[in-house]
């Protein structure tokens, strides 16, 4: 099981995006409703998909209650209840008119969907974006991610490749990352960026990825084809990560590319 909860403010709109895959069936929430004017500073929820912050940069409330639909357009009841908790203190980088701040954390609570009930906690890490996304320049981009050893991005454009991160040494020392290096493999991909001291990581899927489709700053998709104004083609989800020490671990991998 593993998915996203995703708020987008525009000046006088919100888009909340939840989707779950679970056993074998990726289930999805997207609503466009107008803006609230009278939203406390630490709300970041919609109409029906709620996010609350607890204490700035250490937690968050995330619930969500209602019905969700697979790409045939069978409906299912979803319940969740989730914590977040940070576990490495936040990073912020910048991309043009475009700024990031993220964190790696857990997420401790509930999930019921379908007949299917679950407690627990989940690996999990959180971005807060501000600004402008340049969507028209990106030709695509990777973001692979090992919670509390990598988070490392390269987006490609036309001009040439740009990237930001950070990795962490086994002592749980930061170092920053300017432009990682990935690398296409027989059996996934490799990340590294050694002049920094980055060493080579890989990655392998081990799901079906999540499959969105993304057009102007604002406007993106979960369904299974793309239409009229996408312009990436973007699939995310869990990869089993080797450092280069040997150690496996569980995380993320995003890759996008330009459909146009």
């Amino acid at each position: 099981m593993f998915g996203l909860l995703r708020t987008l403010f525009g000046h006088d709109s919100v888009l909340e995006i939840l989707v779950l895959y679970a056993d074998g069936v990726t289930w999805f929430h997207q609503f466009v409703a107008g803006r609230r004017e009278d939203i406390p500073d630490r709300d970041a929820s919609g109409p029906v998909l709620q996010m609350q912050c607890r204490r700035p940069w250490e937690a968050w409330g995330c619930s969500f209650c209602g019905p969700v639909r697979d790409g045939s357009g069978r409906e299912t009841p979803l319940f969740l209840q989730l914590e977040f908790a940070a576990t490495t203190l936040p990073d912020r980088y910048t991309f043009g008119p475009y700024t990031q701040a993220q964190q790696d954390g857990r997420l401790r609570g509930r999930i019921r969907v379908g007949d299917r009930d679950l407690s627990g906690e989940w690996l999990c890490y959180r971005d807060h974006s501000w600004g402008v996304r340049p969507m028209g320049v990106a030709l695509g981009w990777t973001v692979a991610w090992v919670p509390e050893r990598l988070y490392a991005v390269r987006v490609e454009t036309p001009q040439g490749p740009a990237g930001f991160g950070r990795f962490f040494t086994v002592d749980g020392m930061a170092h920053p990352l300017h432009l990682p290096e990935v690398t296409a493999r027989s059996d996934g991909w490799q990340v590294e960026e050694r002049e920094v001291g980055l060493e080579p990581w890989t990655f392998a899927r081990i799901g079906k990825p999540l499959v969105g489709y993304l057009g102007p700053a604002g406007h993106e998709a979960f369904r299974s084809t793309p239409q009229p104004g996408d312009l990436l083609r973007d699939e995310l989800g869990p990869a089993r990560c080797i450092s280069p020490e040997g150690e496996s671990f569980t995380g993320f991998l995003e890759q996008a590319r330009r459909l146009i």
